[in-house]
């Protein structure tokens, strides 16, 4: 419900993320994310050869408000987990002497800001309640910094830069029946890389290297989900990226990503505070990339009745 998290790969946010909330709403999204894939641990860059096993746990802090009578939320996401990568490892890392790598700490996260742009007018909860379902369309800005790293290891969860992340989400209900709400939702997104200036890299085998650099990465997130009863929702999720190859001082790693990938996702609604929901995604289109994701999701909502009310009752006055 309008709050932004993390996928390594496969479906991004995730769903039911980019959906129209009441202003006033605080909360806490926790999430497990198991994957298995050749994308570095933060999931930003392809390493074509890499067998990367990753367990993250990215736990998001969010707040709802008005701004110019439009929704606005704030968000800060932190994210604690660990790694292992096999020794079969090419650019942008090179081959890993001995079994494997592991790292732990926390992996990249972020801080962000989305605005209502069309049909996301700021309701308190009770206002919102009696609104019909509509289209709506938000900006949104995350900068995402960095993780654990220390240069000195081939391996870690951060990654040493900073991201810049434009996306302009949108929802569209497919009927206006909420409790049987059917919902499409579209989040295109363009991701803009700082240099790693300290970067982590073989020696031995890839060279000294400087500086790398990574070219701008599409990703286009889509789900469709349907309440089968006010409380039970289910639907399939599918991704698109397609860019994000890294260069060590100008010579390409020859590692775009072009991937699809998608999977099937189940929710409950355990309270009106509590949405829980389970996917599964992998790769399902990909030259060179591949992976899986399993991923485990609890949003805990509150917001204050009372004023709610009391602002309902300034209203009629």
């Amino acid at each position: 419900m309008f709050v932004a998290c993390y996928c390594s790969q496969g479906q991004g946010d995730g769903p039911r993320s980019f959906l129209l909330a009441p202003k006033g709403v605080s909360g806490i999204s926790a999430k497990w994310l198991n994957l298995s894939q050749n994308l570095i641990p933060a999931g930003t860059a392809l390493i074509p050869n890499a067998d990367i096993k990753v367990d993250v746990f990215p736990t998001t802090l969010f707040h709802t408000f008005s701004l110019g009578g439009r929704i606005a939320q704030a968000y800060f996401m932190f994210n604690p987990g660990s790694a292992t990568a096999g020794t079969s490892v090419g650019p942008p890392i090179g081959p890993i002497p001995g079994n494997e790598l592991s790292a732990t700490g926390f992996s990249d996260g972020f801080v962000g800001f989305k605005l209502g742009l069309y049909g996301a007018p700021a309701l308190n909860i009770f206002e919102f309640a009696k609104s019909p379902m509509q289209f709506s369309v938000f900006g949104d800005f995350r900068f995402w910094y960095s993780g654990s790293y220390d240069a000195g290891k081939l391996f870690n969860l951060g990654t040493n830069r900073n991201i810049i992340q434009i996306g302009v989400p949108m929802a569209i209900p497919l009927n206006q029946n909420r409790a049987r709400a059917t919902w499409l939702e579209v989040s295109p997104a363009v991701l803009f890389f700082t240099a790693n200036d300290e970067p982590a890299r073989n020696p031995l085998s890839m060279g000294t290297v400087d500086k790398v650099s990574q070219t701008p990465l599409l990703s286009i997130e889509n789900h469709l989900t349907h309440n089968f009863t006010p409380k039970l929702w289910a639907g399939g999720n599918l991704r698109f990226q397609y860019g994000g190859e890294s260069k060590a001082d100008g010579v390409s790693d020859d590692n775009p990503i072009s991937v699809i990938g998608g999977g099937a996702v189940v929710g409950y609604q355990v309270l009106p505070i509590l949405n829980v929901y389970a996917d599964y995604s992998g790769v399902l289109i990909s030259d060179q990339a591949k992976g899986q994701m399993f991923r485990l999701s609890a949003t805990l909502t509150y917001a204050s009745m009372k004023k709610a009310k009391a602002e309902l009752e300034a209203k009629k006055h």
